[in-house]
């Protein structure tokens, strides 16, 4: 009996009748490792092989198309990456809502590893996964297309504690060594054209670059409300909110693709149509310590980064300190602790934990103090934000309002023309950051004054030299990148060239 035949029998006696689908993926995975990598196996063969063991549990094992062999098989810098064609068909046209959707074992996965995906379709349906980027303004660019799976049915009933869906796994793909770090999204259509988004990032082994793009997938889970919770009870059934929720659900924002068009797409956009030297973390990189191995000069938070473990907050306090710049291109980041728990087939940091305002239920109250999930600036755990940014969350808006010029000698201002007391209309709003004065060394750059709740307040834009010899920068507003690029937010932004030459100032004194 030759290898392929081994394999396929064990695939149909072992796997289906001796082991659970999580431990089918893992063993087969081992198995295939040393041949499904390869540049040169048949792409058809593989999928007929391994269709075997979805015969019973809809689980297809998937190998991403390989380069040609003349093109080499290493990381693709973001300026190449971009040269490549790009398209529009990674919009969504016709929400599948709850007739297709789906979810990601892992918020990200290194090239070369396999990630599993969970799908519920009541029709035939397929998978794009496009990389996202500027790619001549295109916005995304199709790196596998996957035809013919047949409909799957799965548990409508989540878990009532932390929404676990507890679907079975459908999908399992190995990433290619040469897919780029960066986003990505797995578009589902179905043969009725309905079409869902799964989100999941690609890192590399050892993060390499001059600025690490953090994706703040901590937060996307905490606003997610699929199955009826979420960490707020304005989206919650019966208006309460869950202390614990789970990664194994699809997000319900944005057609799945949880926060990420609201927040971090336009500066990525920017930043890719740039060139710059990028690659890309998640919130739980971080937390497993993947920053500390990283070789970059700064850290960009992109967007709305609010809920951070102690782990997350630890390691970036201490890495911008003395090790790497900082940039926050967004506000009320770091606001709210988190902890992480294994789901109930064991798998480790598939529920996230945060009691919030009913901290005092939660059990590392008396036991663990500096753990609560409270906000970090409260008792037990008293951190303030301002200790890692210069600024700290300070309300909502009640409308945006206009960008002033406090301090027009600063170096950010350079090539700007502006000077103090100019405005730039619309730049601050959403949420907002300010500085209270209690951090030494802040250096304010724009003092806006807004309302939120009715009552006056301001947000700040600083530069905060470290005691350690490293440097951040922080916007104090949600809408500071959509005026490099309005991508979705044309009603409310356009693009402009100060804000543009205020950031590229920024970019190129962190990276110095």
């Amino acid at each position: 009996m030759n290898w392929w035949n081994r394999i396929a029998q064990y695939s149909q006696k072992q796997l289906e009748q001796e082991l659970t689908r999580r431990e089918a993926i893992e063993k087969l995975t081992q198995l295939m490792g040393m041949v499904v990598g390869s540049s040169t196996f048949a792409p058809d063969f593989l999928k007929s092989l391994l269709m075997l063991v979805g015969q019973s549990n809809h689980l297809h094992l998937l190998q991403g198309s390989q380069p040609p062999l003349s093109e080499p098989s290493h990381a693709t810098s973001i300026r190449e990456e971009n040269r490549k064609p790009g398209t529009n068909n990674w919009k969504i046209s016709i929400p599948g809502k709850h007739l297709l959707q789906g979810y990601a074992s892992a918020v990200s996965v290194r090239p070369g590893n396999w990630i599993t995906f969970y799908v519920s379709s009541q029709k035939p349906y397929r998978m794009e996964i496009y990389r996202m980027g500027w790619y001549g303004g295109r916005g995304g660019r199709l790196v596998e297309k996957i035809d013919g799976f047949p409909p799957v049915s799965q548990p409508s009933t989540p878990d009532p504690e932390t929404m676990d869906a507890g679907w079975k796994p459908t999908h399992a793909i190995r990433i290619p060594d040469h897919w780029t770090t960066g986003f990505y999204l797995n578009k589902l259509v179905d043969e009725e054209g309905r079409q869902s988004y799964i989100p999941f990032v690609v890192r590399q082994p050892v993060p390499h670059a001059d600025f690490a793009v953090l994706i703040a997938t901590n937060t996307y889970q905490a606003y997610n409300a699929w199955g009826g919770k979420s960490l707020y009870s304005y989206n919650s059934t019966e208006g309460i909110q869950s202390a614990k929720v789970s990664f194994n659900r699809p997000f319900d924002d944005f057609f799945g693709a949880g926060q990420f068009f609201k927040f971090e797409y336009n500066l990525i956009r920017w930043l890719e149509k740039k060139g710059y030297s990028l690659t890309y973390l998640t919130d739980m990189d971080v937390h497993l310590g993947l920053l500390e191995k990283a070789q970059v000069k700064a850290l960009i938070i992109a967007g709305h980064s609010e809920y951070w473990s102690m782990q997350m907050r630890n390691s970036i306090e201490t890495l911008t300190n003395n090790r790497i710049n900082l940039a926050v291109f967004g506000a009320n980041v770091g606001y709210w602790q988190v902890r992480f728990e294994p789901d109930k087939e064991g798998r480790p940091n598939r529920v996230m934990v945060s009691y919030k305002q009913n901290a005092d239920r939660d059990p590392y109250y008396y036991i663990h103090p500096e753990l609560v999930t409270t906000r970090f600036r409260d008792k037990p755990v008293l951190k303030p934000e301002d200790q890692v940014f210069g600024i700290m969350y300070a309300g909502i808006p009640d409308h945006p309002a206009p960008l002033v010029v406090s301090d027009p000698n600063h170096w950010i201002y350079e090539g700007t023309g502006l000077r103090k007391g100019d405005k730039i209309p619309g730049v601050v709003g959403g949420e907002i950051d300010r500085y209270g004065g209690k951090i030494p060394g802040v250096q304010v750059i724009a003092h806006s004054p807004i309302y939120c709740y009715g009552k006056p307040n301001y947000a700040n834009v600083v530069w905060y030299p470290k005691p350690g010899g490293k440097a951040a920068f922080a916007t104090g507003t949600f809408y500071w990148s959509w005026f490099l690029d309005p991508f979705g937010h044309t009603a409310q932004a356009a693009y402009n060239a100060k804000v543009e030459r205020m950031t590229t100032n920024v970019l190129e004194r962190l990276k110095s």
